[in-house]
């Protein structure tokens, strides 16, 4: 397994001390996959969306469509 050195601000630092360093391990790994996964994916959206003829504007639009559609379905 990989080795990574992480900076913590002062803010965060007092509760890292309170953990465990298997419990910090667990929290910064879960932040991590959290965020790259984050990260792969907006990566690979705009990969898909490069060519695409949909504006953000018609995105929106759509998006306020289809929630009064179920605002009045309920």
């Amino acid at each position: 397994m990989a080795e990574l050195v992480v900076k913590v601000p002062r803010e965060l630092e007092v509760g890292i001390k309170q953990l465990s360093k298997k419990d910090v391990n667990f929290v910064v790994c879960n932040a991590l996959k959290e965020k790259l996964f984050e990260r792969l994916m907006f990566k690979i959206a705009d990969k898909l969306l490069k060519n695409s003829e949909i504006t953000d504007e018609l995105a929106l639009k759509w998006g306020s469509e289809l929630k009064e559609r179920a605002a009045k379905n309920r």
